[in-house]
């Protein structure tokens, strides 16, 4: 008999399987958890990390951070329209001045949303849009844009200008 109750001594139970797993799903969960958690504390700004504060803290400064960044999207979005509004009106009083000679209107304007700013194409006809660019450059930067490309090209004929830009941080 004493050898029976050593035999059971030695086999473990489903009970002591189910806590051995259980405590092994555990032990994943919490170090998935903390990878996650440093990976949401390197995506914030370093303003909004101050010093040691908890999980639920980074988790409330990340909602929060969450909540400026869609308040800012819209109020460039709101921009952006009012933007194209106002190229697609200046266009057409480009187009009223310079309509003695049709070679010189601006063809099109495009404007393309890229993450994190904007794209602008700009085909013309003419060669003296330099000084109209450099306004448009100046209005970019006012409207808190960075250029941080701005290209021309011929092509047949017509002029490609390029501008690339990106919201300030």
């Amino acid at each position: 008999m004493a050898e029976e109750n050593q035999h059971k001594i030695l086999v473990p139970s489903d009970n002591d399987e189910k806590k051995i797993i259980r405590r092994e799903v555990e032990k994943q969960r919490r170090m998935q958890m903390s990878i996650l958690c440093s990976s949401l504390r390197s995506s914030l700004p370093s303003d909004l990390i101050k010093g040691k504060r908890s999980v639920s803290d980074h988790i409330a400064a990340a909602a929060n951070y969450v909540q400026f960044l869609k308040q800012k999207t819209n109020e460039l979005e709101t921009k952006r329209d009012s933007l194209k509004e106002m190229a697609s009106s200046s266009m057409v009083e480009i187009g009223n001045e310079l309509s003695s000679d049709p070679s010189r209107l601006v063809k099109c304007v495009k404007i393309n949303i890229i993450q994190g700013g904007v794209e602008i194409v700009i085909c013309s006809g003419f060669e003296d849009f330099s000084s109209r660019l450099s306004d448009l450059l100046k209005i970019i930067l006012e409207e808190g844009c960075d250029v941080v490309h701005c290209v021309t090209n011929q092509v047949n004929g017509k002029i490609f200008h390029t501008i690339k830009s990106e919201v300030f941080s």
